[in-house]
């Protein structure tokens, strides 16, 4: 039976109904909420412990799985793993009390080649790098010794007492000895490795230290050890699909392993490999690695030693879901309560085979599938009338949600853009301070639009017509070779090594993307 609607009628109901997008006049009274929230998530990246260091000149190639060591007051920094370029083999030194920060290229007519994985550290006068990745799967037992003074590497003759080939072991020194554990054993025997060992750096001779097979660690690699005093402390690492939070500490005085329990089990830092643990004074300080596939971690904590208990000094942010900026609508006028998973720590967690310089496929986690799969598994089971019903009124909420979430997605869109309108004396507020963003945005400045007379808006001149120089190439005045309060971002792999009261950090990756930039933790203010 058809309508008696005239077709005229038809065609203005349908015109009143409207798009379900949003109208201009919707888009332009959101546009400025968003400003005052991102300022408030720049401001809150501000950490007054953390510095980034300004390197001028030429700065090094982004890598991870490098090795650097302290040595009076110079930063060495050997090779690393670069995804485009592979396993790379050159050979820096920083001045760390000059007023600018240099990377200087130390040319050698004898070097240790190509090495990733692999450890470097100071004795008197020389440095020594042990062990590492020298190609894919590849991995060798060799020690090289640089003479800091005349500048020329040196290799040491392997005798029986050597491991065999090992890599992404964990190091550091304690007296006149190098401390390893861990590590992955390549060659014939492609293992994990939960041996310890000390090396004599003047009888060159290495020493098993855990005998026994009775209580110990179990065999990981990309975990961390630090010494405080008479004790050796290791934390984390993984074992094939396995990483661990567990803490152990080895009493190098009775040569026996003691597993740390930990009564407040929500203190634990998460399970992780890759990452970074010193020990300054009394307390052990862990910051970043990896927890899951795509989950680095830029978390830092201290371990009390003498009260055996953790502390957390900053949280993870890489997945914080508290940084996203919150519905301005109307809709959302009053908050409702959001529901807190609280996840306990596990001392072991499902994870992808070890990590390799290679790339690997990604992973697709049960986690990931959608919410809604269910009813698209079933759709072929009988259903009476009551379930259709149901499924009817679940793909209608599922609709709704998708268009709210649409909504909210060009509204952000749109209050993102609107930053670009903000004057200039404002703008200083928003701007980001990463070397590369500044130096794109120079360069094309500079490139499309250099004369000052091409551009005018109400009279004042925009930020296309000046002569802009991005502040990172300015000369640098007061000794200000710093800038505070950055922090890094979270990231496995890095290098770190402790100068008077500072933690020295370099590089790392995060999803395969690697860093070459320089930080300085403030050991006082932790």
């Amino acid at each position: 039976m058809y309508s008696n609607r005239s077709q005229q009628q038809r065609r203005i109901d349908s015109i009143n109904l409207g798009p379900a997008s949003p109208t201009e006049s919707q888009v332009q009274e959101t546009q400025y909420k968003y400003i005052p929230l991102m300022t408030k998530a720049i401001q809150d990246q501000l950490d007054p412990k953390w510095q980034e260091c300004k390197i001028q000149g030429k700065n090094l190639t982004p890598r991870s799985n490098c090795a650097i060591a302290i040595h009076s007051n110079f930063l060495y920094l050997y090779g690393g793993y670069q995804y485009s370029l592979g396993i790379l083999q050159d050979f820096y030194k920083l001045n760390m009390t000059a007023e600018s920060f240099y990377w200087q290229n130390i040319k050698c007519e004898y070097e240790p080649g190509p090495r990733c994985c692999h450890s470097l550290c100071a004795y008197k006068n020389n440095l020594y790098l042990f062990g590492g990745q020298i190609a894919d799967s590849i991995c060798t037992n060799e020690i090289f010794v640089h003479d800091v003074n005349h500048q020329i590497w040196k290799k040491i003759e392997i005798n029986e007492s050597y491991p065999q080939p090992l890599d992404n072991y964990c190091a550091t020194v304690y007296n006149d000895q190098l401390i390893l554990f861990g590590g992955f054993y390549c060659a014939d025997i492609c293992k994990h490795s939960n041996d310890l060992y000390s090396y004599s750096f003047n009888l060159n001779h290495w020493i098993k230290l855990n005998k026994s097979k009775e209580k110990q660690p179990s065999p990981r690699d990309g975990s961390s050890i630090a010494i405080h005093n008479s004790n050796l402390y290791m934390f984390g690492g993984k074992n094939g699909d396995l990483r661990y939070n567990d803490l152990w500490s080895f009493d190098l005085s009775t040569q026996e392993w003691n597993f740390i329990p930990i009564n407040n089990l929500y203190d634990i830092p998460m399970s992780r490999s890759g990452h970074s643990l010193i020990v300054y004074q009394n307390q052990l300080v862990l910051f970043g690695g990896i927890h899951d596939v795509t989950w680095e971690l830029d978390d830092l904590h201290i371990f009390r030693i003498n009260q055996q208990e953790w502390k957390s000094i900053n949280q993870d942010t890489s997945r914080r879901k508290e940084l996203e900026l919150p519905s301005p609508t109307k809709y959302n006028k009053s908050p409702q309560k959001q529901r807190r998973s609280v996840k306990l720590p596990s001392l072991q967690k499902p994870l992808s085979l070890r990590k390799s310089p290679n790339s690997s496929p990604k992973k697709i986690r049960p986690s990931s599938q959608s919410q809604y799969s269910y009813f698209s598994k079933n759709q072929n089971l009988p259903q009476n009338s009551n379930q259709k019903n149901n499924n009817s009124s679940i793909n209608t909420s599922v609709n709704h949600v998708q268009e709210r979430k649409q909504l909210e997605k060009l509204k952000k869109k749109a209050a993102m853009l609107k930053l670009f309108e903000v004057e200039i004396n404002k703008r200083a507020l928003f701007q980001d301070d990463c070397n590369v963003t500044e130096k794109l945005k120079t360069s094309i400045i500079l490139i499309g639009n250099p004369k000052q007379d091409l551009k005018l808006t109400k009279g004042t001149l925009t930020e296309f017509g000046q002569q802009i120089i991005s502040k990172f190439l300015l000369p640098l005045s007061n000794g200000q070779n710093t800038i505070n309060g950055k922090k890094p971002c979270a990231r496995d792999g890095h290098a770190v090594a402790i100068f008077d009261n500072q933690m020295i950090l370099f590089g790392g990756d995060r999803h395969t993307m690697s860093f070459n930039d320089l930080y300085l933790l403030n050991l006082l203010l932790i």
